[in-house]
């Protein structure tokens, strides 16, 4: 009887094709797997703030002295973008040259350049002047080079004597002493109701007692 014994290269396995197989299953890996587009930049930057506070104050001054006071529920501050963002409820009190508070900014939330120092409130805005005028609309902005507040959207002012007026666009200095509505498109002598959902957020505001001079007297014009 005749052993035949294997040749010793017919049993062995063929290690290209492994290396092939294994070589076309990484190529297909990535193919199968879903991309997902970078976030935008901005996005990516508002996950990550240089800065965040909560229940605090930011100064805008000029000169030294103050001329607004932002008082924030929650801060975000991005230092490439020079903006600090507000949220969780903003209120603004604004001063004079003296150093007295002349009136007061409520919203629900807000922005301040920190280059230029102005501010910029939207949702459910109101502001209430030691003249006695009170302004309500959706947005809001305060520019400190030249010291005025002004609006681009629907107003209501309720003027010193109880008079009701509706607008569109509107600018003042921040006492309210001087102010124009653009485009007036109705007025009323009658007080309007306070009680409804657009005026909730109407702050309470009283001058301080320093900044009452003999003669002066709440709602009149100096």
């Amino acid at each position: 009887m005749i052993l035949r014994t294997p040749h010793p290269f017919c049993c062995r396995r063929r290690p290209g094709l492994a290396l092939l197989v294994a070589l076309a299953l990484l190529a297909a890996a990535p193919a199968c797997q879903k991309h997902k587009p970078d976030a935008p930049a901005e996005e990516q930057q508002e996950e990550q703030p240089d800065q965040e506070g909560w229940n605090s104050t930011v100064h805008a001054t000029k000169n030294g002295r103050p001329e607004a006071i932002v008082t924030y529920g929650h801060m975000k501050r991005f230092n490439n973008r020079k903006k600090v963002y507000f949220d969780e409820g903003v209120k603004v009190d604004f001063y004079d040259p003296e150093g007295r508070m002349r009136s007061r900014l409520e919203a629900e939330n807000g922005e301040m350049n920190e280059a230029t120092n102005d501010i910029m409130a939207r949702g459910s805005v109101v502001v209430v002047s030691d003249t006695g005028i009170t302004v309500f609309s959706e947005s809001l902005g305060y520019r400190q080079a030249t010291g005025k507040i002004y609006s681009d959207v629907d107003v209501v002012l309720i003027s010193d004597k109880g008079d009701t007026l509706y607008g569109r666009g509107f600018e003042s200095d921040t006492r309210m002493r001087n102010w124009r509505i653009r485009a007036l498109s109705g007025a009323s002598h009658a007080r309007i109701d306070l009680s409804g959902e657009r005026f909730k957020r109407r702050p309470s505001f009283k001058p301080d007692s320093s900044a009452v001079r003999p003669g002066d007297s709440t709602g009149v014009r100096r």
